[in-house]
């Protein structure tokens, strides 16, 4: 019986209040202009509507908004037509993912590195280069080839 009348209690206060109510439940963290000079319009969290549960039983469901349901002043900001909103991570996890990163190429490079097979074949040694293999002198320079192909 009690909680009969606490309910009726509440919804006669709530019918009283009207759309202020709104404006004062503030349970999640969204920023409320302190004086947005709207007059007697609710003064709403500014609440992105991308970030209602698409799942709702909404009467607008491509707005995800219901009949009767006050706009917010900035609705062309905040509304699902709005440009998407990107949260960036925080530097600290910006930096775990480069350290990860970092950590996992070296690892491939590492096991790569220790798993490669031996060359099959011999690498090819000229003692004095390929001076005697190419028939060049060490002491010709790029000015005496072009007067000796010029003769």
């Amino acid at each position: 019986m009690s909680r009969t009348l606490l309910f009726r209690g509440l919804a006669a206060r709530t019918r009283l209040v009207g759309s202020r109510m709104y404006s004062s439940h503030n349970k999640q963290g969204y920023y409320v202009d302190p004086d947005p000079q709207i007059g007697d319009y609710p003064n709403l969290p500014q609440k992105f509507a991308e970030d209602r549960s698409p799942y709702g039983k909404y009467w607008d469901r491509q707005m995800r908004r219901n009949f009767g349901e006050p706009i917010p002043e900035q609705d062309e900001i905040l509304n699902m037509w709005a440009p998407t909103r990107y949260s960036s991570p925080g530097w600290k996890q910006v930096g775990k993912m480069w350290a990860c990163t970092i950590a996992l190429v070296g690892t491939v490079y590492y096991i790569i590195g220790k798993t490669r097979s031996e060359t099959p074949y011999l690498r090819a040694y000229y003692p004095n280069g390929l001076k005697d293999e190419l028939g060049g002198l060490p002491t010709r320079t790029l000015a005496d080839s072009i007067e000796e192909a010029s003769k």
